[in-house]
């Protein structure tokens, strides 16, 4: 055979192959829609409660002000000092990736800050942070303001409440000016993102491109800072006879711009010797404060679903790592194929949030911001011009800040008693009241999944 022809012929076999693996694919997504198991799409079953483990408090203030709120709920808890030592690292979790009624008030985070520096003798440091799931397009990736995207660096047109302020990222000079110990810190995503060149209500990518930057997870050993990726630790259902919703767990790893500190979030405060990372005596303290608001996928977007901004979204669809080509993001976790997303049980993203809460780490307080709530009203507003949690249509305002270690419990006060009662379009995904309600299905699998969490309105004391 001449070698003409045995480059012919093996040119024929590597389309042959090709062409039989892209239809085997093509099959295999098939038989995956057609045989999607009925118990997928269920409404979970309510896990009984137990009356002394499931009886929780929730500290609730109102009509004061975000400030004023802040400083009545700490009143109420006893005070900072009753959750932050003087030597902690303290890291502030806040919602950034969309600006107005979709980030946590400014006011709010600047008055928890505060607290924080008020603590006696206080010697740590506070970082504020946030994976917005987009970038600076000029940043370095050891950057850490090249995630400081989003309503970080967008102007907001309510939910501020500072004077002289109008954006996150303008708390940043305000603390250094004073030399506080505060820094800002923006997460960026791994790999890359098929959905990188979407306009996402910005077309000019004036405040960040979606996606990370390509350097994959962190490896074994590496030192560096970036995101993690555990495949053994992968959180799976079955989906049909052939396939499963599966999402790696990940968690990010982050330094500290002012002092050098290393924060891993499941392994704590470290410092770098060369390039090992060694443990520290600091305690971590996490903060997370989350916004109120409607959410076509879960019912609600609030305390249970804020792990969003700490895992990576680019691990799994729509990912373009080839790691992560057979698994589903967090945020992806409950879609079917051929099934769209309004019909999808999206809520099964409950099940990798929970997850990660208890592989990785919870919250020691949150605090859900709800100085304004977005529901979409009844006359609805025009989609094509604004996501729901940006357009003033869908603002009311409820001058409400709730705090507790129970984010089940959280999110059930604040479906009935803030938003659920605003009414409008799609009202009946916030009717606790119905176990099938998109709402209740997302919390009752939180709760299925973590072992853990309060949907009983009687186990709840409400201080």
């Amino acid at each position: 055979m001449s070698r003409r022809s045995l480059l012919i012929g093996g040119g024929a076999l590597v389309a042959a192959g090709g062409a039989a693996f892209v239809f085997r694919k093509k099959l295999r997504n098939k038989v995956d829609q057609w045989t999607t198991r009925a118990a997928f799409s269920a409404t979970p079953p309510l896990v009984p409660h137990d009356p002394v483990r499931d009886r929780t408090t929730l500290h609730v203030a109102q009509g004061a002000g975000p400030a004023g709120n802040i400083d009545a709920i700490m009143t109420k808890r006893g005070g900072m000092a009753s959750l932050v030592g003087p030597d902690d690292v303290v890291v502030i979790k806040v919602a950034a990736q969309w600006w107005n009624t979709g980030m946590t008030n400014v006011a709010a985070v600047k008055r928890t800050i505060e607290h924080v520096l008020e603590v006696p003798g206080f010697r740590g440091e506070v970082i504020v942070f946030e994976n917005t799931h987009f970038r600076r397009r000029d940043g370095a990736s050891d950057d850490p303001s090249t995630g400081l995207t989003r309503a970080w660096t967008r102007p907001s047109a309510w939910n501020v409440d500072v004077p002289g302020m109008e954006r996150l990222i303008d708390l940043q000079p305000y603390f250094a000016e004073r030399g506080a110990p505060v820094s800002f810190v923006g997460l960026i995503d791994g790999g890359a993102s098929a959905l990188a060149d979407d306009p996402w209500y910005d077309p000019d990518h004036a405040h960040g491109v979606y996606g990370g930057d390509g350097r994959g997870p962190i490896g074994a050993g590496d030192p560096r800072d970036g995101y993690h990726w555990d495949f053994g630790a992968t959180f799976r259902l079955k989906r049909s006879w052939v396939a499963h919703a599966q999402s790696p767990l990940t968690w990010p790893r982050f330094t500290s711009p002012r002092t050098g500190l290393v924060v891993d979030l499941r392994d704590g405060v470290q410092r770098r010797e060369g390039d090992r990372l060694v443990a520290t005596d600091h305690k971590l303290v996490f903060i997370n404060m989350t916004t109120c608001n409607e959410h076509g996928s879960t019912g609600m977007t609030g305390a249970c679903k804020s792990p969003m901004g700490l895992v990576d979204m680019s691990a799994g669809a729509l990912g373009t790592d080839p790691r992560v080509a057979d698994y589903q993001s967090v945020h992806y976790f409950g879609r079917l194929p051929g099934v769209p997303g309004e019909r999808a049980p999206t809520w099964r993203m409950a099940g990798p949030l929970a997850f990660f809460g208890e592989r990785v780490r919870r919250a020691d307080l949150y605090l859900t911001v709800a100085e304004y709530v977005a529901v979409t009203p009844a006359g609805g507003y025009p989609e094509d011009e604004d996501d729901m949690r940006q357009h003033r249509a869908c603002a009311h305002q409820v001058g409400t800040i709730i705090a507790g270690t129970d984010p089940v419990a959280i999110d059930a006060w604040a479906t009935r008693n803030l938003l659920h009662p605003v009414g409008g379009v799609y009202q009946a995904m916030l009717d606790l009241d119905d176990p099938d309600a998109k709402v209740t299905r997302f919390l009752r699998y939180f709760r299925q999944t973590a072992g853990w969490g309060t949907l009983d309105p009687a186990l709840v004391t409400v201080a």
